[in-house]
């Protein structure tokens, strides 16, 4: 028999029990939808999340810490609630962990490192909360960063432009304080001048005083100009100053001078300029020599994406398990076959086909309902991730527009393809089962 012949031939035999048909192919589509839909929407996240990591970070420098601890959830929260505001007597969020401190020695040596182009530090100012002139609505500013021009290269601006290294008075400020401020338009809000107001932490008069004992606190308002808006990002309520404001409201808030010096504890994260990125991981290894914790670009790209690896694996081996089981029904549905058309495969068998082609025709047959149920499937899944990207674009979603959630890729054929395999290998046992019969006693069957 032709190959033609017995694809037709399969394909009609198909449907001869059309409701014993419909229910294993539903049992495939199940699995091929999961593994679609993993396949169309972790790799949007993933390509959104790079992009996120692009935005404020570069392949010439490295992130060195002075200590192996570093802060974690709590802070990647405070950075991505967009601004919450600020209520009298509330406690600001804070992160707390243990550090290593820098030495002016141990940045001096960084700087010496072949290949470093320059060391930047950044400071730690306590910012209590934010609030626009003329405004009374305040808002949570737990993290205010310094981040030297050469990291903002890949940060959009939407309205004015970025802060130089050595101005200052000067504020950039995250996309979602347009709407915190009541306004729409971004450049309404360039030129206006926002005020961060710090407290005073007097941390050894707190040491040496009774519990009971409330312990007072200097205030103070730094007025900033805003110059820039940055383009909505995961980082919602970031701000960015310069470095000698950081380090002028570092000082008040610490109530020292003694900042980014031999005397300061909390100096303990520099930025490594690199003369070309080819030498990250040489200039790595040598800073983690000197005792220090360094990261990459790659390191933190590396982490990411073994992160969606997990999660695609993980939901991927849904789909695959619900492929497995299914692949019983298919092994059930054609031995039924197997019994029901005994005498037409000894009729076959009389006329010249031979067991290849009988145990062909019911491979085939479990290959067409893996195809069936992939191809349905990838549709379905398809249409799911469809559906969602354009119902959170128009609800939770709406203000990030580079996150799309219904990829188009050639990963999304593994569903038909895994889908065609697994019923193919589940056809090879009825399928031998029927190539064996004795055509004269399948003649026979009643």
């Amino acid at each position: 028999m032709k190959l033609i012949d017995l694809i037709k031939l399969s394909f009609s035999n198909l449907f001869r029990q059309k409701m014993r048909t419909f229910l294993t192919v539903i049992s495939i589509v199940i699995g091929a939808t999961l593994i679609s839909l993993v396949y169309s929407i972790i790799p949007g996240f993933e390509n959104f999340l790079n992009v996120q990591l692009n935005t404020l970070n570069s392949k010439k420098v490295i992130d060195v810490t002075a200590s192996s601890n570093r802060p974690g959830a709590d802070l990647l929260s405070s950075l991505t609630g967009g601004p919450q505001e600020y209520k009298d007597g509330e406690e600001t969020s804070s992160v707390d962990f243990e550090f290593e401190a820098f030495t002016d020695e141990d940045i001096e040596n960084m700087k010496n490192i072949g290949g470093v182009k320059d060391v930047y530090e950044s400071p730690t100012p306590s910012v209590e909360y934010l609030r626009l002139e003329n405004q009374d609505k305040r808002f949570k500013t737990s993290f205010v960063f310094f981040y030297p021009k050469f990291l903002l290269e890949n940060l959009n601006i939407v309205s004015g432009r970025k802060i130089e290294d050595d101005e200052e008075g000067k504020i950039l400020l995250s996309y979602d304080y347009i709407e915190a401020f009541g306004y729409e338009n971004p450049d309404d809000l360039i030129g206006k001048k926002v005020i961060l107001h710090s407290k005073q932490t007097l941390e050894q008069s707190m040491s040496m005083s009774p519990l009971s004992e409330e312990v007072e606190q200097e205030e103070k308002d730094f007025e900033l100009e805003i110059v820039g808006i940055a383009e909505k990002n995961i980082l919602s309520s970031v701000i960015f100053i310069s470095f000698k404001d950081a380090v002028e409201i570092t000082k008040f808030s610490k109530g020292t001078e003694e900042v980014l010096t031999d005397n300061d504890e909390a100096r303990f994260s520099a930025w490594v300029e690199l003369e070309s990125e080819e030498l990250a991981d040489e200039v790595k290894a040598e800073i983690e020599e000197l005792g220090f914790r360094a990261r990459t670009y790659e390191d933190s790209k590396d982490v990411l994406n073994d992160i969606f690896d997990v999660l695609t694996v993980t939901f991927s081996s849904f789909g695959i398990l619900a492929m497995a089981v299914s692949s019983l029904g298919i092994i059930n549905t054609l031995i039924m076959a197997v019994y029901e058309r005994t005498r037409e495969i000894g009729v076959l068998k009389a006329i010249g086909a031979t067991r290849f082609n009988i145990a062909s025709l019911f491979t085939i047959e479990a290959s067409m309902i893996g195809v069936i149920g992939g191809i349905i499937g990838l549709g379905i899944g398809f249409g799911i991730s469809e559906i969602i990207d354009i119902w959170g674009h128009k609800t939770i979603l709406s203000t990030f527009e580079t996150l799309d959630l219904s990829n188009v890729s050639p990963l999304l054929l593994l569903g038909p393809v895994l889908s065609t395999v697994i019923a193919t290998i589940a056809g090879i046992y009825p399928a031998l089962r029927a190539s064996k019969l004795n055509p004269v006693e399948a003649l026979r069957y009643e």
